[in-house]
């Protein structure tokens, strides 16, 4: 009976510990995209199209914990003045010729294959349960089911390095059930004292042939006001 019993709770942990895990590895990899309480980042995204044709544009992001962040456009010069306001799942946009700022997807395109969200949002535990973890190789891979609807990916399964917890890559998928995109987590650096990504590559693959690069930089800590994070304060401070 003692041993019945004991190979029972022996089959039972790995689920348990399976189900707890799930979490906590989404956690770790999530200090590479997201490791300082308060902070702004520059932002480059380059987009390639197959025939070899290429656009950049440049953002600075201010975050607040988890789920608030703006995104500032410097570059080019004609589209200064601009705005993104993204709180939790929420999001705005604010044009100089506007009188107010706009309500927008977080899934809208920003520039070739990288959406508001993409930019906006920089870790994935605000937005999603890790509903599973399991081993492929030298890499943990969890399933990533959004909270809410209004999210903009319903759906990311996610490859993390098993040694560093480090992302790798990262498939998402709408509603539908469609794969639609994948981000590939190229080069890990050093900025403000912690190792964090440096440059994502965005693959389209429902246009397969475009890609975008995603380059950060000069990541510092920085106490944003709580009134930064307001429509009314857009493009006013």
């Amino acid at each position: 009976m003692k041993r019945t019993l004991l190979i029972l709770l022996l089959a039972a942990a790995p689920l348990r510990a399976a189900g707890n895990d799930a979490a906590s590895v989404l956690a770790r990899a999530d200090v590479f995209r997201n490791p300082i309480p308060s902070f702004s980042v520059d932002v480059e995204l380059m987009s390639v199209t197959p025939d070899g044709k290429s656009n950049t544009s440049r953002f600075r992001v201010y975050g607040k914990g988890a789920d608030r962040s703006i995104v500032e456009f410097t570059y080019p010069q004609t589209e200064k003045g601009k705005y993104l306001l993204m709180l939790r799942d929420a999001m705005w946009i604010y044009i100089p010729t506007a009188s107010r700022p706009i309500r927008i997807s977080p899934l809208q395109r920003l520039m070739g294959q990288a959406s508001n969200g993409d930019v906006a949002r920089t870790n994935f535990a605000a937005d999603y349960d890790a509903k599973s973890v399991a081993e492929e190789g030298d890499t943990y891979v969890l399933d990533l089911v959004a909270r809410d609807p209004a999210v903009a990916y319903n759906r990311v399964k996610l490859w993390i390095d098993k040694q560093s917890y480090e992302p790798r890559r990262a498939d998402f998928y709408v509603v539908s059930g469609k794969l639609i995109k994948r981000a590939n987590y190229r080069t890990y650096g050093t900025m403000a004292g912690r190792r964090v990504v440096t440059e994502v590559e965005i693959e389209d693959l429902l246009r397969p042939g475009n890609r975008t690069t995603m380059r950060y930089a000069n990541l510092t800590p920085k106490e944003n006001a709580e009134k930064m994070f307001t429509k009314d304060s857009l493009g006013k401070w």
